[in-house]
Formats: structure tokens, C-alpha cells, sequence
């Protein structure tokens, strides 16, 4: 026998010892039954020796299986060394519990196996959206045999609405708008060989960008245009259009200037209309002195509008790549030194700004049209005849820096607040630069001197 004080439901069972004593708390788990009780233990006693009187004690329900007891981190303490080897102090937890059998392994064939692996793979999706796209472009592959473009793209996106329409799939409708668009502007703007002046194509992608604003109305009143779809063929279609304003300026790249300037304009305006668009609301605190009432409501469903908010940022980041790639090779396809200037300004703006964007979706696509407003420069400071040296000199440091990137990349969300904040005043000087160095090259400030 053993000596023990034992502490349970409010009364106190004493049995007095010339042994020396460790008071522990233990924790016993069975099945649904879950105890903590105090007790005095003797040192010179096992587990094993004083387990059979906790368990009377407490009644737990008859085990079959051995115990295991271990330390509230988890390690195990052997059931058959004296308590005083044990290294047990007073306040100590144990925990005591029957040992778990382990799962006993599965034996499978090689069929068995495959079909076991064959369940884990995860479910593809979007074949059945890719073979529907597919065959729509079949048909209009097969009916430009006998009608004009325009027209073959329009039947094209006529079976894809039917369908998209018909199966409910978002999917189906995403090529509709940019198909319609494209349509409507070959179209007005006629054959290349017709056109009389630059404002013939101009008008239309102004058609084309309107195309693709009615087409959007439509899926949205169909329930086929979700906000990301939304976003990103409204942004496209502002930025073409207004774009296209720019073929009544003087200058011959005023249309690619327009859009790179509208790009860095969109981007720092999309968190307010990504918020207003996703009805998100600032909440309001009453100032001193003001009362209660005066704050703003909760809005019980601000998780799903923040989701929106995102998707919609990241589709307008997107429309912003798609249409200032091109416009920034159109102009380093002029080349001049305005150009590097105009590229450069707008690659600084748009790439600290990304790398401080936390989205991935919206990252990607704008550190994108910033690397190519990078390489726009470059590639106009490498086919100058006699470049200037300051516009070389900044050549060599745009190299250097993407050169080492995999060295301070990492290295960029360590930075310390105050650095951080010199970053956002290079990006609001490179902001303030691309402004007048893109009307530049539209020819505005020619057009108003010779007025």
C-alpha cells in the first residue's frame, strides 16, 4: 500500500506517511470523461503502483488497454520508476490516458493503389468553357468563308452568348465583349486601304470601347458579368477610348502617349472606385462632444464586399497592363528622348506602387507594364545614333538595378518605416513627372504655343 492525500469534490481523504511527498495535479482522459484532481503522492511509489486507487477513486469506466502517462508537454514518463526518479516537483501536471492503438496499415494492390491516388487528384475545371470557346471559333472560321470579318466575329460571339446563356456559364460569356468590341470597330473603321485620315480608326475603337460597355450591361442584366468581368472591360474600354481621343492631337503617338498617362492615372484611382463600386463604407467616429447616432451603421456583409473590392482591383490592374504594354511599345517604337523620360516616369510610378500592392493579382500585372516601360527606354536609348549621356547613364542604372533584383527584392519588406515613406515620395515625384512629359508627346503644348 501506498500513503496518499487525495483532493476530490470537496473532500479531503488523508492517510499520513514517513515517506517524502510530491503534491502533482492529475489529468485523466477516458473516452467522454475528463478529470483534474490534486494530489499527494509518496516518492517512493510508481504509476503503475498508485494508478489502480486514482481510478477507483474517480470511477473511470473499465479499460482495457494500458495506460500511458506523460507530462503536460507530451512526453511520456515511464509507469514503473519511482516517482523521486521521475523528477517530479511539487505543481507538476501529469496527464494519464489508455495508449491509442495505431492505425493498422492498409494493404492495397496495384490497382487498389492507383484508384486510391486517382480520388486525391484534385477536379479540373474549365475544359468544357475551353472546348465551347473552341467550337465558336470553328464557326466563325467557317463562316468567314462566306461573310466579311466583322461578321464572322459576331456570329462567333453569338454562339458563345447562346451558350454562355443557356449553361449559365460566366465562362463562356468572358471572350462576348472583347469579340463584339473588336467586331464593331473593324466595322466602322473599315479596311486599312479606306482610311483618309488617323480619325478613322479613332472612331472606331470608340466604337469598339462602346460595344464592349453595352455588352457588359447585357451580361450583367443576364447575370453573366460578375464585377471581375465588369472591371476589367470598363477600365479596357475608358482607356481605349479616351486613347483614341488622343488621334485629334497633333503629335502622331498622341493615342499611346494618352493611354500610358490614363494607366498611371487609373492605377492610383482604383482603391476609391474599388470601394465605392464594392458599396465599402469608412466607417465614421463621432468626434468629441457628438453623439453616438452619428457614426455609421455595420455593415453585416463586409467580408463579401471587400471581396468584391479586391476582385475588382485586380481586374482593373489587368485592363491596365493589356492596354499600356502596347501603347508603351508604340512609343518606344517612335523613340527620342521624351520618350525614355515618359517610359521611365511611368515604370518608377507604377512599379513602387506595385511592390508595395499586397493583391498578387494586381502585383503581377502592374510590376509587369512597369518592366516594360523599363525596357521601353532602353530599347529607345539602344537604337539612338548619338544618345545623350545622362540618358545613357540612366540606361546603365535601369540594367543594374533589374540585373541584382534577386538580391534586394527580398530585402524590400524589411525596410524601415522612414525608407518607406521616402519610396512613396518617389512615387508621387514620378507620378507628378509622367503627367507633363506625356502631354508632351501628344503635342498639346505645341497645339497651345502656336495658338
Amino acid at each position: 500500500m501506498f500513503d496518499l492525500c487525495l483532493t476530490l469534490g470537496g473532500s479531503t481523504v488523508v492517510a499520513t506517511s514517513a515517506h517524502h511527498l510530491v503534491r502533482v495535479t492529475v489529468r485523466v482522459s477516458v473516452a467522454n470523461l475528463h478529470r483534474d484532481i490534486d494530489v499527494t503522492l509518496p516518492t517512493a511509489s510508481t504509476l503503475a503502483e498508485i494508478l489502480p486507487e486514482l481510478v477507483r477513486l474517480i470511477d473511470v469506466p473499465d479499460i482495457h488497454r494500458p495506460w500511458q502517462a506523460s507530462t503536460l508537454g507530451g512526453a511520456p514518463l515511464d509507469m514503473h520508476t519511482p516517482l523521486h526518479k521521475l523528477k517530479l516537483y511539487d505543481g507538476s501536471v501529469l496527464t494519464l490516458h489508455p495508449i491509442e492503438p495505431p492505425a493498422p496499415p492498409v494493404v492495397r494492390d496495384a490497382a487498389e493503389s492507383l484508384g486510391a491516388a486517382a480520388q486525391q487528384a484534385r477536379e479540373i475545371q474549365g475544359l468544357d468553357v475551353a472546348a465551347g470557346v473552341a467550337g465558336a471559333a470553328g464557326f466563325a472560321l467557317l463562316a468567314h468563308r462566306l461573310v466579311p470579318t466583322p461578321g464572322a466575329l459576331c456570329l462567333g460571339a453569338l454562339v458563345l452568348l447562346v451558350v454562355g446563356v443557356v449553361a449559365r456559364s460566366r465562362g463562356m460569356f468572358w471572350p462576348v465583349p472583347a469579340l463584339g468590341a473588336i467586331a464593331a470597330a473593324m466595322w466602322v473603321a473599315g479596311p486599312r486601304a479606306e482610311w483618309l485620315s488617323a480619325s478613322d480608326p479613332a472612331i472606331g475603337v470608340l466604337t469598339g470601347a462602346l460595344a464592349a460597355a453595352v455588352l457588359v450591361a447585357v451580361g450583367g442584366v443576364l447575370r453573366l458579368a460578375g464585377p471581375t468581368m465588369s472591371a476589367f472591360y470598363l477600365t479596357a474600354a475608358v482607356l481605349l477610348g479616351v486613347g483614341a481621343g488622343g488621334a485629334w492631337l497633333p503629335a502622331a503617338n498622341a493615342p499611346a502617349a494618352v493611354i500610358v498617362l490614363g494607366a498611371v492615372l487609373t492605377v492610383m484611382a482604383t482603391p476609391g472606385v474599388a470601394s465605392r463600386a464594392a458599396g465599402l463604407q469608412i466607417p465614421r467616429i463621432p468626434t468629441a462632444g457628438e453623439e453616438f447616432e452619428a457614426s455609421d451603421g455595420y455593415q453585416a456583409d463586409v467580408d463579401a464586399r471587400s471581396a468584391v473590392a479586391v476582385a475588382i482591383t485586380q481586374a482593373m490592374s489587368c485592363a491596365v497592363a493589356v492596354c499600356a504594354i502596347p501603347a508603351l511599345a508604340v512609343l518606344a517604337a517612335a523613340g527620342g528622348g521624351w520618350v525614355v523620360a515618359t517610359a521611365l516616369s511611368a515604370a518608377g510610378a507604377l512599379g513602387l506602387y506595385a511592390s508595395r500592392h499586397h493583391f498578387p493579382g494586381a502585383r503581377v500585372p502592374l510590376m509587369l507594364t512597369a518592366l516594360a516601360g523599363a525596357a521601353a527606354s532602353i530599347y529607345v536609348v539602344a537604337r539612338m545614333p548619338e544618345p545623350h549621356p545622362v540618358l545613357v547613364a540612366l540606361a546603365i542604372v535601369v540594367v543594374l538595378v533589374a540585373s541584382i533584383a534577386p538580391l534586394w527584392a527580398p530585402r524590400v519588406p524589411q525596410f524601415e518605416p522612414t525608407t518607406v515613406v521616402w519610396f512613396e515620395r518617389a512615387e508621387a515625384a514620378a507620378i507628378i513627372a509622367v503627367i507633363p512629359l506625356a502631354v508632351h508627346l501628344t503635342g498639346l503644348f505645341t497645339l497651345i504655343r502656336g495658338l
